[in-house]
């Protein structure tokens, strides 16, 4: 006589187990990124206060090196600076490197999946923004009437030295903006698109 079985083992406890699994290595990267993203904030607020009682000296801003920041992060650290930090919108499947050097510019180059923050090569788009005292009367005298109407009332215009590079100037905004692209065609369509804004 045949023993009688019963029906086979649920997979369920397995696959839960997996969506468990999944579910916390997510919750470890959100949570690894926000520490990222407050730890850049804190130094930026930290590095950001100028001590010195003598108004004619430059004000030095604190390098910060490279970090990799979701859409999230960089939206948040944006938001909780005083001076603007631009960039051409979110796209899929990237991470947003931030950058600033001792003049205070700060620079978000979009770095594709399995690309580490600090990588070298000049082959990702990157937007720029330096401080820069009436950026839009300066770009325009230089622009002499040849620059490309921007939304927001900004004018771009074409690096002759690098056609590669795009600047950016607009109204009552004391920083100028460059968007870089490998490819040239590509720089102008981002400029010209009004997706350029500051982040936060």
């Amino acid at each position: 006589m045949n023993e009688v079985t019963g029906p086979p083992a649920d997979p369920a406890p397995r696959s839960d187990g997996i969506r468990r699994l999944l579910e916390d290595r997510r919750v470890a990267v959100a949570a690894a990124i926000l520490v990222v993203a407050a730890v850049v904030l804190v130094a930026w607020l930290v590095s950001s206060r100028d001590d010195s009682s003598d108004s004619a000296k430059q004000p030095v801003a604190e390098p910060v090196k490279p970090v990799a920041l979701s859409e999230s992060g960089l939206k948040t650290l944006a938001g909780a600076v005083e001076e603007p930090i631009y960039w051409a919108g979110p796209q899929k499947g990237f991470m947003y490197e931030l950058r600033r050097t001792a003049n205070g510019s700060t620079f978000v180059r979009y770095l594709p999946r399995g690309v580490e923050a600090g990588a070298g090569g000049a082959r990702y788009l990157t937007i720029a923004t330096y401080p820069f005292p009436d950026a839009l009367d300066a770009l325009e005298k230089v622009a002499g009437g040849k620059g490309i109407d921007v939304p927001g009332g900004g004018v771009a215009l074409v690096s002759a030295q690098r056609r590669t590079s795009v600047h950016l100037a607009f109204p009552d905004v004391d920083y100028q903006v460059e968007i870089f692209d490998p490819s040239p065609e590509r720089a102008r369509e981002i400029a010209a698109s009004g997706n350029v804004r500051p982040a936060g």
